[in-house]
């Protein structure tokens, strides 16, 4: 009998740990061994069976494997990629799940052997239903972006392929620059946009008094997670995507301004009715992960301006007409 083809996995948070109990779903010709530099987060992982053994020693966890599954803060990637570079087997693949894919193959580029292959990946974990816990159907129909360089072997893309179609996710080839701009607005501006509250609101003079009154509402809008070292990595690394962002939701928050100050409660109920429609249509889709289905025939004529041409044309120009 062969002996058994070597998988390490990196980092034994959330997705590093699911990603080992979803490979181990089903019997497989290899061994998955797991390494985390908090001995508390690799011991509850193998406690679970999301790893089969765990070396404290990262060369040791690497040392022989065809496969290495990152999933670390993006600022610890180009030492890690410099130290185990040497430790793996000749035409390895590296896999690191990361949320921004440009920074992520930069550093890549410049500390990994061209003997290594490399592909980058996002898995999209949307969290509308259970707990956010590891557990091995955490990637299920889910969006499993992946991105490479022009030069990586085709052999190394369909690996990475094949492995997210494994843990039951959908994979998604994507440009690398297309996927860190949406990333941009469709996560790391929320997170900005709840940092941005609380830093408000607990700079405020009525935080003493205010902050009893903050309950789930505010708990949800601010929470960002508790690792402000990999999220300040995070955002700075895609800023350039994250600022132009920010433009856009600045001219979104003049318009609604000028939306609450001129408009009466039909009409704000109207464009809220139009809004709540088009979220409860996206929750729906995401929770079941049903994204061949059709979006509204209303989402689709309707352009991104729609709203507000509506609400500073016809509407108020009517109003203003009945004001003679």
């Amino acid at each position: 009998m062969a002996d058994k083809s070597k998988i390490a996995i990196i980092g034994l948070g959330l997705v590093g740990a699911s990603m080992g109990a979803a490979l181990q779903r089903e019997a497989g010709n290899f061994i998955v061994v797991g390494h985390d530099k908090e001995p508390e987060q690799a011991g509850a992982a193998k406690k679970r069976g999301d790893v089969q053994k765990t070396e404290w020693n990262l060369h040791r966890a690497c040392d022989g494997a065809e496969l290495v599954i990152t999933a670390v803060p993006l600022r610890e990637l180009p030492e890690l990629y410099r130290q185990i570079s040497g430790d793996l087997a000749p035409g390895a693949l590296i896999l690191s799940l990361v949320d921004v894919m440009g920074p992520t193959l930069a550093a890549a580029r410049g500390n990994l052997s061209r003997e290594v292959h490399f592909v980058a990946g996002h898995p999209v974990i949307t969290g509308l239903t259970g707990p956010l816990e590891p557990r091995a159907d955490l990637f299920e129909k889910s969006v499993f972006c992946l991105a490479a360089d022009v030069e990586t072997h085709p052999d190394a893309l369909e690996l990475a392929s094949n492995l997210a179609r494994r843990v039951g996710a959908e994979p998604l080839f994507i440009d690398v620059q297309e996927h860190d701009g949406i990333l941009a607005l469709v996560e790391q501006l929320p997170q900005l946009l709840g940092l941005a509250l609380m830093q408000m609101s607990s700079e405020s003079s009525g935080w003493r008094e205010a902050r009893r009154l903050a309950g789930r509402r505010f708990a949800q809008a601010t929470d960002v997670g508790r690792s402000p070292e990999g999220l300040a990595s995070s955002l700075h690394a895609n800023r350039e995507h994250l600022v132009q962002r920010l433009a856009q939701f600045q001219e979104e928050l003049a318009a609604w301004q000028q939306i609450l100050a001129d408009v009466n409660e039909d009409e704000l109920a109207l464009l809220l009715k139009k809004i709540i429609g088009d979220r409860e249509q996206w929750e729906s889709v995401a929770s079941r992960q049903a994204w061949g289905e059709e979006a509204s025939p209303s989402t689709q004529d309707e352009g991104p301006g729609f709203l507000r041409q509506m609400f500073f044309g016809n509407l108020l120009r009517k109003r203003g007409n009945d004001q003679r």
